[in-house]
């Protein structure tokens, strides 16, 4: 019987494949818009990513105090990393 293996791909493979799509539609619809305002497209292409990383961050920020906010009796061991984005210190006060 032969194995059925299947080739995983990650999701960030996805993601960059669908971002890049998304993007060469968008530059084949308004290139000319692009090209003619050139200063005006960069504003709106770092508003768009600015607007991204704060979901990101609020997305880690949430996950964050989900997890902190789970009952004592789950299984979560001591060596359990601190909330990524905030300035934590383990009690000996060094920071990883």
């Amino acid at each position: 019987m032969t194995e059925n293996r299947g080739r995983e791909v990650p999701l960030s493979y996805v993601v960059t494949l669908l971002v890049g799509v998304v993007l060469g539609v968008l530059l084949a619809r308004f290139g000319g818009l692009v090209a003619r305002y050139p200063v005006e497209s960069t504003l709106v292409a770092v508003l768009v990513a600015s607007v991204a990383v704060l979901a990101w961050a609020c997305r880690e920020m949430l996950h964050d105090l989900v997890r902190r906010g789970r009952p004592a009796d789950t299984e979560e061991t001591e060596s359990a990393p601190g909330p990524r984005l905030s300035a934590h210190r383990p009690p000996n006060g060094v920071r990883r």
